[in-house]
Formats: C-alpha cells, sequence, structure tokens
C-alpha cells in the first residue's frame, strides 16, 4: 500500500501533463476540477496558487485520506490532481489531466519530471562531506526510471550507488541495515510506496549512530532530522498547473507548452538542517555556496 504523503513527509512539486487514449490535439475542456486530499498544507497552497492563476473557476473536490478509489470524469474535462493519491485515482480516466505532488507518473506523461534530478542530490552529497563515494539508495518498482537515472548521473559524478529495489517499508529497513556498513551517506528518494515513517525513523537512527547523513525528498523531512533535500515550493506547483491549464483553455497543443516561456523545472529548493549538519562535521559553508539554505 502507498504511504500518505501527510505521514512520510514526501511532497514535491513538479507538474506533469498527459493527454490519454491517444488524443493528440487540444480539446478546449468544459470544466476544470482539481482533485485533492483534505487537511494537507502543501495541497491546500498548490490548491490555491492554482487559482489564482487558472483563468476559469475551478471545482475543488476535496477528499478525506483513505477514501480515493477510481474517480471518473468527463473526456472534455481537465483534471488538475494534487498528491499520488489523487493521481493514482484518475489517471486512467479519459481527459485531460495535470498532475502535482506525484512521484509516480507514467512514462506516457508529457512534461517535467516531479522531482528534482537525481545529481543534484548526489552533488549535495559529495560537497558535505568530500570522502562520500559510496552510497546506499533503497527504492521501490515504480521509482525504476528514476533509479536509471541516479546510476547514470552517480557514473558521471564518480560514485558508487549501491540500490535495492524493494517492495515495501519493511523489506526496506532490512535493506538499509544490510548496507549500512559498506555506505558512506543514505539518499531516501521520493517513494511513496517504501519510503514510511518507520524506514525514515530508521534512517535517521542510523544517521545518528553511525554518523551517515541522510538525504531526503523534501524540506519536511529535512525538518524532523535529515541532513539535505531538494524539492520544488508548492505555490509553484500550482502556478505552473495554472499556466498549463490556461493552454488548454485557449485551445494550444501540449507541445506548446515547451516553450521558453514556462520553465517547470525552475524553483528547486535545496534545503540543509544546520544542527544535523555542526553534528556531522558536514562542510555547511560549501553546501550555502551551492544555493542550500539552512532551516
Amino acid at each position: 500500500m502507498g504511504l500518505s504523503p501527510r505521514r512520510s513527509g514526501l511532497w514535491s512539486c513538479g507538474a506533469t501533463l498527459l493527454f490519454l487514449h491517444g488524443a493528440a490535439h487540444a480539446v478546449v475542456p468544459s470544466e476544470v476540477v482539481l482533485v485533492k486530499r483534505a487537511g494537507v498544507m502543501a495541497y491546500e497552497e498548490v490548491a490555491e496558487a492554482f487559482r489564482e492563476g487558472c483563468r476559469v473557476r475551478a471545482r475543488v473536490l476535496s477528499i478525506a485520506e483513505g477514501t480515493f478509489g477510481p474517480l471518473r470524469f468527463g473526456p472534455a474535462d481537465l483534471v488538475i490532481t494534487v498528491g499520488q493519491e489523487a493521481f493514482d485515482a484518475v489517471h486512467t480516466a479519459p481527459g485531460h489531466h495535470i498532475g502535482t505532488l506525484a512521484f509516480h507518473v507514467s512514462e506516457s506523461a508529457l512534461g517535467p519530471r516531479a522531482t528534482p534530478a537525481p545529481e543534484l542530490i548526489l552533488r549535495l552529497l559529495t560537497t558535505a562531506r568530500r570522502g562520500i563515494h559510496r552510497v546506499g539508495v533503497v527504492h521501490g518498482p515504480r521509482s525504476a526510471e528514476v533509479w536509471r537515472a541516479a546510476r547514470d548521473a552517480a557514473q558521471r559524478l564518480g560514485i558508487e550507488l549501491r540500490g535495492r529495489e524493494v517492495t515495501d517499508g519493511p523489506a526496506a529497513v532490512r535493506a538499509l541495515r544490510e548496507m549500512v556498513d559498506e555506505v558512506q551517506a543514505l539518499w531516501l528518494p521520493a517513494d511513496t510506496d517504501v519510503v514510511t515513517p518507520q524506514v525514515f525513523q530508521f534512517a535517521l537512527r542510523l544517521q545518528i549512530e553511525r554518523g551517515i547523513p541522510v538525504a531526503a525528498a523534501t524540506r519536511q523531512q529535512v525538518h524532523s532530522g535529515a541532513l539535505l533535500a531538494v524539492d520544488f515550493n508548492p505555490r509553484d506547483a500550482g502556478r505552473n498547473a495554472a499556466d498549463l491549464a490556461n493552454r488548454l483553455l485557449e485551445g494550444r497543443a501540449p507541445s506548446d507548452a515547451k516553450d521558453d516561456h514556462l520553465d517547470l523545472l525552475s524553483g528547486a529548493r535545496m534545503t540543509v538542517n544546520p544542527d544535523i549538519a555542526r553534528r556531522l562535521g558536514v562542510d555547511l559553508p560549501a553546501l550555502q555556496r551551492l544555493g542550500a539554505r539552512t532551516e
């Protein structure tokens, strides 16, 4: 079962656009609907920014945690999903979809990635401690594409990634326990299938007991004790989604959204926990020179 982003602290703010069932041309949507889980601050920020930027009024559908099922919409509807639960509930439905804060999107999705490039996280780790050459990673089956990109980035940087594909949180804990003596840092990527609260807390324990830096997926996780993370601002996700929605409402095709005016990969924020940085003896000034902010 996928983990609630609210409990794990896993949020991301890339926006992805996908046209389903072979629709290759723009069709002006008949209704705009924003679907989100109720009670999550980051989701509310996305929704607010989207409503401010969209040229038409959107109907907001807020659903209680754990009650998401397959949702159906008309073939001409434009549906904005906020969070992995919402994306999973509607991504097979007909219509036009803009997904925000979802880490696992289909390979057919058009648009930017929902998470920052793995190379950025790896560069931050090696900057934090120059002796880092072996990084341990756990991920689930739905993160296979991100894992391939991470391996390529690690090879370019001269880093050995020791990754384990696991199916759930307990398997992730076992994998971390087995690899901890062989690595110099741990990376918990944005994977709601396997990075449960128990996995995150176990990684933090290893960070304290073994002095192994933990790179996480979100600023919230840095506030909770991880050394560093890279993510996107939720309001940026809402604004970017509104920009895409406006293009569709104007009858423009998806390819029109790829011009230089709309940079959906901008706004990545690098966050470092200063107390953990001092405790681990990492090079905090070097991280700050790269643009990382301490919080």
